[in-house]
């Protein structure tokens, strides 16, 4: 009996490094499709595939969605729809559970496949079930296709099993996280609404206050009300005028571990912090239970509290009511402080978004009006063409930084985008490439897509895409002192023979100028050799990080207009 070779040991690594690659985004993605795509992205390179995706059961239990996949071509992923039926390896697989394998469709008489898999390509494949948590129906399937036929291992359905393990619990933990959110937000509701109630309810305690003759029977009637409040979620006790706490419900005693209230304690600096509207902070001697203590009713006062077990402090609502005495002053307060931690800081998220989303779209009609004013071309269809252009690699830089939620965008991602055509070719791709996961920072992302739609667009009218058998290669590498600077390699080759560098600066010129060197400070170097224009870009992206995406961008269009007689010519073209 004989071990396993070492191609077979090779593949097996290949595997089990795909497979914890897979865990640990599984356990760290909120974004249910990019947990899919990456599935599909990392099961089909272990297993040498072209091809992979995943089908979700839908709820009519009657049809499946391809979700995710890669490899297929356009209108495949989130749009092809399937019956679930008899006949079909998807039904089968959902209604046994088992694996379904098939080395060569052709040759196949057990199952249909479907029409778009004999449109891409489909020779072979094989399918496991994701199966669903607890009492949920499956997920769906995942299945990896091959355009050549060949036979799958058993050790492969393994692999593939414990994929779709990994991803059944993915799909599980957003569904928990979908349903936590749901109760706190419901939580939360239910907060504000017993919140009013207890202010509602406070008015209504202080009106009886004023009624009582005797201070001392004000005290007996705290302490009865202190029974009343003792389940209320809001903090409530009754203060003596030397700010001694004589009775308190336990959510005050939790909120509120002290014998005395702060207005009247030596408390450390900085401990209970609150600001009057034009920006003066509050003193002790304003505090909301200091001040009902001197007959004033202080409703709502927000307060950070920090108590040395969160470096940010939690937010408080407090609120005094006085209690009069006999005499017409006052005999002791009523204090009320509700924990609103979650519902303040969910507010100034929203605002800080509301801020983020207005300023990104100012700045980005300002980057398309600049495209406007500087675009030239020598007929307006040539116009059209050269804005649209412009405008959807703004509009895709944006979309992937969206995606990402504004902290950045994948740089394989963009250079796809703007090369998606001579990638997945049918007569095979015509541009590569190469180089290892960068997350670009907002303020380089939009610049760097521009620059690689002006180089892309001169390759497709002058330099090496305009040729039959031209080719383009794009590297990349992120090195430098502190591992912060990314230097990207531009080459064409197998176009019509350069001219060298144009007589005029184009507006491709003015982009990669303005935005790559004036504003990220980077360096841009053309050459134009025997086999077309090779570029070299450097940006220092700890800099970019520093820069708001848009901004850098408006940059790039910041430089002095050009003549009437320049007319638009993307980067300095290779050709005349």
């Amino acid at each position: 009996m004989t071990g396993p070779t070492s191609d077979e040991n090779q593949e097996l690594r290949g595997q089990q490094t795909a497979l914890a690659r897979f865990g640990e985004l599984a356990l760290k993605s909120h974004d249910l499709d990019e947990i899919l795509t990456e599935a599909c992205r990392l099961v089909g390179e272990a297993l040498g595939t072209d091809l992979a995706k995943v089908v979700e059961l839908q709820e009519d239990g009657e049809t499946l969605l391809v979700r995710a996949g890669i490899g297929w071509k356009p209108g495949v992923v989130g749009q092809v729809a399937l019956k679930l039926r008899d006949g079909t390896s998807e039904g089968h697989a959902i209604k046994t559970g088992e694996p379904v394998i098939s080395s060569n469709i052709d040759d196949e008489d057990r199952f249909e496949y479907a029409p778009f898999l004999k449109e891409n390509g489909v020779k072979a494949m094989v399918n496991v079930l994701i199966i669903g948590a607890d009492d949920h129906p499956p997920f769906g399937i995942l299945q990896v296709d091959s355009r050549k036929p060949r036979e799958f291992s058993e050790s492969d359905i393994t692999f593939l099993r414990g994929y779709a393990n990994l991803l059944a619990a993915a799909v599980d933990r957003l569904r928990v996280v979908a349903a936590m959110r749901d109760n706190n937000q419901e939580l939360e509701r239910r907060v504000a609404e017993r919140t009013r109630e207890l202010t509602e309810a406070n008015r209504k305690l202080w009106a009886e206050a004023e009624e009582r003759e005797r201070a001392e029977r004000a005290l007996r009637q705290a302490q009865q009300m202190e029974a009343l409040v003792e389940h209320l979620p809001v903090g409530a006790g009754l203060v003596d005028r030397s700010g001694r706490i004589m009775a308190a419900n336990p959510e005050l005693r939790r909120l509120l571990a002290r014998p005395v209230i702060p207005s009247f304690e030596a408390a450390p600096p900085g401990e209970w912090v609150a600001f009057h509207p034009d920006g003066r902070r509050v003193e002790a001697r304003d505090y909301p239970g200091a001040r009902a203590l001197r007959g004033e009713v202080a409703l709502n006062q927000d307060f950070l509290y920090r108590d040395g077990a969160s470096s940010g402090g939690r937010w408080r609502r407090v609120s005094g009511i006085p209690m009069p005495s006999e005499d017409g002053g006052v005999a002791a307060a009523l204090v009320l402080i509700a924990d609103i931690d979650e519902e303040k800081r969910a507010t100034d998220r929203q605002t800080l978004l509301t801020r983020e989303l207005d300023h990104r779209a100012k700045n980005m009609l300002a980057v398309v009006q600049a495209a406007l004013r500087l675009t030239r071309a020598d007929d307006l269809a040539g116009f059209v063409q050269a804005i649209e252009g412009r405008v959807a690699a703004l509009a895709r830089a944006q979309t992937l930084l969206a995606k990402d939620r504004w902290a950045g965008a994948d740089l394989h991602a963009i250079l796809r985008g703007e090369l998606a055509a001579f990638l997945d070719g049918g007569s095979g791709p015509r541009a590569e490439l190469r180089g290892p996961p960068v997350a670009l920072p907002p303020g380089a992302a939009q610049p760097l897509s521009m620059a690689v739609h002006e180089l892309a667009t001169n390759a497709v009218k002058y330099g090496a895409l305009s040729a039959p058998a031209g080719r383009v290669s794009i590297s990349w590498r992120v090195g430098g002192a502190s591992g912060g600077v990314l230097g990207l390699r531009w080459v064409e080759s197998g176009g019509p023979p350069p001219k060298g560098p144009p007589a005029k600066r184009g507006f491709g010129s003015r982009v990669l100028e303005g935005t790559l060197r004036g504003q990220l400070g980077g360096a841009v170097s053309m050459e134009w050799n025997g086999d077309g224009l090779a570029c070299e870009i450097e940006v220092p992206l700890g800099r970019a990080e520093r820069i708001v995406g848009d901004d850098a961008a408006l940059a790039g269009f910041e430089a002095q207009e050009p003549a009437e007689a320049d007319r638009e010519e993307g980067v300095p073209r290779s050709s005349g």
